[in-house]
């Protein structure tokens, strides 16, 4: 049913039609001048190479963009914003297309003309219904439930745009169903509007027509009211998500480089983020994506354990700060402080870059990105950091470790053990890259030693850098020196190309992601695995074979680099499961949702205040009384020992091992 009484209506003496193209004007005109000026604040960003991989892009932009796979983590908020989003979609063209019918009486879109037109016309009349239920329920959801992580934040606006939408909805059934009652038109299909049209029916014809006509403009007023109340608002994500969608970090594990030069950086020539214009297009763009769900603090650990940090007021405040300095552009040199009056010191330092706010942004927003890039200008201009990681700068930069070991030390995990090490002068196809704490830390010793039992026992011939292996960097990069890391990085790749290596077995998930993700930017092509994609394949092929022994329960800890960062989450239970005995006992957070052991991001380092995050995840991981809790991360089997050790009243402490050790315990010797 094609509506023409309201534009085809005079108004002081004026048609319709013409009024409502004044409106349409006016509506556009200012929501283009908007939306330029914030167009403009992304052209003042930093370069950000974001257009590789186009077809990955877009397959990721149909998964989480449009069909919005993240959103039903949070199953009724989640639904309710899927509804709303399809709804948004749907009736976006029928507002289109009212738009045209009133700009010139009788005509519609091309492409909803016929049979198309009905089956459009029926389908979005299902869609306004659920649409206006999803909205009555979101409301309910904010008014009453009151999740604890929306904060309060911008709850009038919420309310207001739901407000809107829910008009927007009605107005059109009611357009439509005045409309079928007065050409004494109705269609079995578009329900919502023949049950309006069935309740107008004791109006008198002049009534229906007002009602008609009302409800038309009704709905043109409040969407352009609504097109440009979005740029001014949180809902500017309506329109920026889908492209930050698009845009995201195709590597998750990769840290954005310091320089997208090719030349080595220099303290001089790269100060991080010190000011909001230094933050590249693509992190702008972030800031007008956030949609305040607070699923990134709700997931926090910094926050969880009571740290001076919140993902989501973060963003909010950059954004803010960002639409502050729309009236001076980078172009004309001005510079605005950022870190100390937007952003405190200790919000940087509280954060483990364990990921959790970013597995969870449904627009996938880039918070560590952010912080680290913010702790690089602390660290390189200002020297300005916490006084605990001075001596392990010192220790990387003296040493090549951060224990202080020295190159000398580094095969002592190997004494006794027929362990060579590579030379120029020699090449083998696997290098064993041992990692800091291996070659450093007594405890994660052993499991340096049991991973040469096992691949020596399946036949696999690997070698070792040895003296000429330093720390991976990740400790100094997360931590802001990047220029300390880009040293360490490019004499490890040297080291590396010189022996010839095709691939790399580390049992350090932050070596692992260090080598496999961050340092091809520096020219390393080389396969890299964790030492539990190993053991999955072994088992696979029958090299490695377990006993039957005694029955444990296992509760098995996500290591956030490797499993967020790398989405390594079956193997280690795949080789769990294949060990008789073993009852694997999952954590209520476990996968995408575990908690971090509260030692990434360099914290290891860091002395905790208060409530600390490794006893809070011991405590969850020890909830169902097991034998061991099981993990394959030195920095988690540390970290979370220590929580364990801390329990109280709780007998003797239980013991966490790596999977390397596990299989040991079980595996056919």
């Amino acid at each position: 049913m094609t509506g023409i009484l309201p534009v085809t209506q005079h108004y002081a003496g004026i048609p319709g039609n013409v009024w409502l193209g004044v409106l349409t004007t006016i509506a556009v005109v200012t929501f283009l001048i908007v939306t330029y000026n914030r167009f403009r604040l992304l052209c003042a960003g930093n370069k950000d190479p974001r257009f590789s991989s186009v077809k990955e892009r877009l397959k990721g932009l149909v998964l989480e963009g449009f069909l919005q796979r993240r959103q039903p983590r949070y199953p009724v908020a989640g639904v309710l914003h899927i509804v709303i989003f399809w709804g948004f979609m749907v009736l976006g063209l029928r507002s289109l297309n009212l738009l045209v019918e009133g700009l010139f009486p009788g005509t519609t879109l091309p492409f909803l003309k016929g049979d198309v037109g009905v089956v459009y016309d029926s389908m979005k009349d299902l869609f306004e219904l659920t649409t206006l239920a999803a909205c009555i329920g979101a409301v309910y959801h904010r008014a009453v439930v009151k999740p604890k992580r929306y904060d309060g934040s911008h709850r009038f606006e919420a309310y207001l745009v739901l407000s809107l939408i829910g008009i927007l909805m009605l107005s059109d059934l009611v357009y439509e169903g005045a409309g079928y009652r007065l050409q004494a038109e109705e269609t079995g299909w578009a329900v919502g509007s023949v049950a309006v049209s069935y309740g107008l029916s004791f109006l008198a014809p002049q009534v229906l027509k007002t009602v008609h006509v009302t409800g038309y403009w009704v709905h043109m007023i409040v969407f352009f009211v609504f097109l440009n109340l979005l740029p001014l608002s949180k809902h500017f994500h309506i329109i920026t998500a889908l492209p930050n969608v698009f845009f995201k970090k195709q590597v998750r594990g990769r840290l954005k480089p310091a320089t997208f030069e090719p030349a080595p950086i220099t303290e001089l020539t790269y100060a991080g983020v010190g000011k909001v214009e230094d933050f590249t297009w693509k992190h702008m763009l972030d800031f007008f994506s956030c949609t305040e769900c607070g699923r990134c603090t709700d997931n926090c650990p910094a926050n969880l354990v009571g740290r001076n940090l919140s993902p989501k007021h973060m963003t909010m405040r950059l954004r803010d700060h960002v639409y502050g300095t729309s009236k001076a552009p980078r172009s004309t040199g001005k510079e605005t402080p950022l870190i100390g009056d937007i952003i405190a010191t200790d919000e940087l330092w509280a954060c483990t870059t364990c990921g959790a706010c970013e597995e969870q942004c449904p627009v996938f927003i880039e918070h560590v990105d952010k912080i680290v890039d913010m702790r690089r200008h602390l660290v390189l201009m200002q020297s300005d950091f916490p006084d605990e990681i001075l001596q392990m700068f010192r220790n990387l930069e003296i040493f090549s470790d951060p224990m202080g070991m020295g190159p000398a030390r580094r095969t002592e995990w190997a004494e006794g053990l027929p362990v060579e090490s590579l030379s120029k002068n020699n090449a083998v196809d696997v290098v064993y890259w041992v990692g800091c704490f291996a070659a450093a830390d007594d405890r994660y010793r052993s499991v340096a030693r049991t991973l040469w039992k096992i691949m020596t026992g399946a036949g696999i011939r690997f070698e070792i850098l040895g003296a000429a292996e330093r720390c991976c960097g990740d400790f100094a990069r997360r931590l802001g020196n990047e220029y300390l890391f880009e040293t360490l990085a490019r004499k490890n790749i040297e080291a590396l190309k010189a022996c010839g290596a095709k691939q790399i077995v580390t049992t350090c998930p932050h070596c692992y992601n260090t080598l496999k993700n961050e340092y091809p930017d520096f020219g390393l092509d080389v396969d890299v695995l964790h030492h539990t994609e190993l053991l999955t394949r072994l088992i696979r092929d029958n090299k490695v074979t377990f006993k039957t022994g005694d029955k444990a329960r296992i509760t098995y800890h996500d290591a956030c680099y490797l499993g967020r960062y790398n989405q390594i989450y079956l193997p280690p239970r795949e080789i769990l499961g294949h060990i008789p005995g073993v009852d694997v006992i999952e954590p209520e957070r476990n996968c995408e949702k575990g908690l971090c052991c509260g030692g990434g991001g360099g914290y290891m380092w860091l002395v905790e205040q208060g409530q600390r995050v490794n006893e809070v995840r011991a405590a969850e991981l020890s909830t169902h009384a097991p034998d061991l809790v099981a993990t394959a991360c030195p920095y988690c089997m540390t970290m979370l020992q220590d929580g364990l050790d801390r329990q109280k009243d709780t007998g003797t402490p239980v013991q966490c091992m790596d999977l390397m050790e596990i299989v040991d315990r079980f595996m056919t010797n």
